[in-house]
C-alpha cells in the first residue's frame, strides 16, 4: 500500500516556521543492505522531510516521492543495486518535488517507510523495506495506492493554452514517453528512450503541422519529467481529437532482432489502475 509520511516542522519561539527549512534538503548518501527476499534502502538527509512510497507495475518499481530534496549523492550512486532492487535513480522533477524510482526484480511491498530524525552524530534518515510478495497481492496494493494518489486532487497542468473558438482544426496532441529522470529502456545504441521518442515527436509534429490542417500540441518539449495524469489533462483541456503516445521498445541482447514498429490501442483491460 501506499505510505505517506509528513514532516514534522521546526518552530521558532514566535510561532512561526524556523527559516532555517526554507532551504531544501540535501540527500546525501544512499545505500542498500538486505537479500531477495527483504531489502532496505537507507537515504541521509539534513533533516526530516515528508514523503510518500507507491509501487507501479510494467515493469516493478517503487517510487518514492519527497519534499523540498535536493540530491548531493555521488555521480555512481544509482549504479547500486542489491537484493530486490536492481537499479535506481533520482532526481528533481518539479519545484519543490524530487523522486526516486527503484526498479525491482518482481513483486514487492512496502513493509515500512519511515524517517528517523537526527540524533547525536546520525543524519537524518529516510528507510524503505522491500519484502517480496505475490502478483496478486502487489496489484491490489498498487490498486490502493493509485486511488490514495487520485483522492489528493488534481495538481496545475502547465499545459498550453487551448486555441479559441474560431479555429476548427482537429487538436492532436503528441506524447513523448518517460522524460527527466524517467530515463526508459536503454537499448544496445546506449541512447535512451526518452530521447528517441522526443526527436520522433517533434519530427512527427513538424510533418503534422505543415499540412495545415491540424493544430498539435506536446505534452513536454523537452527533458522533462511529467506524471501520466497531467498528460492526460493536457489532453482534455485541448480537447484532443486524437492521442498518441510515443515510446520505443528494446530487446535484451541475445533474444533477437527486431525492425519497424509496434502499435498499441486502449485495452479493455488495463494494467494498474492508474
Amino acid at each position: 500500500a501506499a505510505v505517506t509520511v509528513p514532516a514534522t516542522a521546526a518552530v521558532s519561539k514566535d510561532g512561526t516556521k524556523d527559516n532555517a527549512w526554507a532551504e531544501p534538503v540535501l540527500a546525501r548518501d544512499a545505500r542498500l543492505a538486505g537479500d531477495e527476499h527483504r531489502t532496505r534502502l537507507v537515504l541521509d538527509l539534513d533533516r526530516a522531510v515528508a514523503f510518500r512510497a507507491f509501487t507501479l507495475a510494467n515493469p516493478y518499481r517503487v517510487i518514492i516521492d519527497l519534499s523540498d530534496v535536493t540530491f548531493a549523492l555521488k555521480p555512481d550512486a544509482g549504479q547500486l543495486r542489491r537484493g530486490l532492487v536492481s537499479a535506481y535513480r533520482f532526481g528533481v522533477f518539479a519545484p519543490g518535488k524530487a523522486r526516486m524510482v527503484l526498479e525491482v526484480s518482481g513483486p514487492v511491498a512496502v513493509d515500512k517507510a519511515f524517517v528517523l530524525d537526527a540524533l547525536d552524530d546520525q543524519p537524518a534518515r529516510l528507510v524503505v523495506d522491500l519484502v517480496r510478495t505475490d502478483a496478486q497481492s502487489f496489484a491490489k496494493a498498487t490498486a490502493s495506492a493509485a486511488e490514495q494518489r487520485l483522492a489528493l486532487g488534481p495538481r496545475p497542468v502547465p499545459a498550453p493554452a487551448p486555441a479559441t473558438d474560431d479555429d476548427k482544426r482537429p487538436v492532436i496532441v503528441l506524447d513523448p514517453g518517460h522524460g527527466g529522470i524517467d530515463s526508459g529502456t536503454t537499448g544496445y545504441s546506449a541512447y535512451a528512450e526518452k530521447n528517441i521518442v522526443l526527436d520522433t515527436a517533434r519530427l512527427l509534429r513538424d510533418k503534422l503541422e505543415k499540412e495545415g490542417i491540424y493544430r498539435v500540441v506536446m505534452t513536454r518539449d523537452g527533458d522533462v519529467f511529467v506524471p501520466l495524469s497531467e498528460r492526460v489533462q493536457i489532453a482534455r483541456a485541448h480537447r484532443a481529437a486524437l492521442f498518441i503516445s510515443l515510446h520505443a521498445d528494446a530487446l535484451a541482447r541475445g533474444e533477437g532482432q527486431a525492425r519497424g514498429a509496434s502499435v498499441y490501442t486502449l485495452s479493455e483491460t488495463a494494467s494498474d489502475s492508474e
